[in-house]
């Protein structure tokens, strides 16, 4: 993890906790235990994913009359692979039915650079679209989540994380040791439309303070198959300029210190 006294990083040379693409997409996931025969042998996602898990919804109704009878109901409403590296969690795949649409995200919580996670990313959403070509995409995103560590929580000092003269950050933040603080903006920048959402968080974890900011960054676009969007499309020169305005955020919200530590 990259250090400056007190304070350390989530991963040796960067602040990554979890990158993750997403897709919202319809219509809902359809028959989510077909999406085993994905990780079988001689299949697109065999031996790079390694786990299979549906996702279940429990539904409970109360029917009212002379006695009321609870009535409970389990759904099927999407599904999930999880790769492992070490024996541990190092990436995710889920398909989830929301109640108009559905969402794909590739996630990440073992960071291994931004070209290869954003092409592994995109060959896995191209497995699905061939898999199930019926998905039309609504829109999409990129989202990270970078965490820095007090170990001691009483050594937390935001005026060496922060920038003071940051346009994203509140007033008084550098007073603070609890933060929660969001910010929502439709933006236009280098010819794209593009809503961005930002959040930092300042809280404690027993005796260590932990600094989380979330930035995600949502395209919506004309609707179109999900094959197209990935074969035919430039969303790769979309997700390239998330990736930079990601960073653009961070180098406006982060101290010129920090910067230096996590070589952004």
């Amino acid at each position: 993890m990259a250090t400056r006294g007190n304070l350390h990083t989530f991963q040796d040379n960067h602040a990554i906790k979890e990158a993750v693409i997403s897709f919202t997409v319809s219509p809902q996931i359809i028959n989510p235990a077909s999406y085993l025969n994905l990780l079988n042998e001689g299949q697109s996602l065999y031996g790079i994913y390694h786990k299979f898990e549906p996702v279940k919804l429990k539904e409970v109704k109360i029917e009212s009359g002379l006695h009321n009878q609870t009535v409970e109901s389990i759904k099927d409403v999407g599904f999930k692979f999880i790769a492992f590296k070490e024996g541990k969690t190092s990436k995710v795949i889920q398909g989830l039915s929301q109640p108009r649409h559905a969402l794909l995200t590739f996630n990440t919580v073992d960071y291994p650079g931004w070209t290869q996670f954003k092409e592994e990313s995109l060959n896995a959403a191209i497995s699905i679209a061939h898999f199930q070509p019926v998905y039309q995409v609504h829109a999409f995103s990129l989202m990270y989540i970078d965490e820095f560590y007090f170990d001691n929580g009483n050594e937390y000092n935001p005026k060496e994380l922060f920038n003071l003269d940051s346009r994203n950050l509140p007033r008084g933040i550098e007073d603070s040791d609890f933060v929660d603080y969001n910010f929502n903006l439709r933006r236009h920048h280098d010819g794209r439309n593009y809503f961005e959402n930002v959040s930092i968080k300042v809280f404690n974890e027993g005796q260590k303070k932990t600094i989380r900011i979330t930035e995600n960054l949502t395209f919506e676009i004309q609707v179109m198959p999900l094959v197209d969007v990935l074969e035919k499309s430039d969303i790769k020169n979309y997700l390239d300029f998330s990736h930079e305005e990601n960073k653009n955020t961070l180098r406006d919200i982060l101290s010129s210190q920090i910067i230096q530590m996590i070589q952004l």
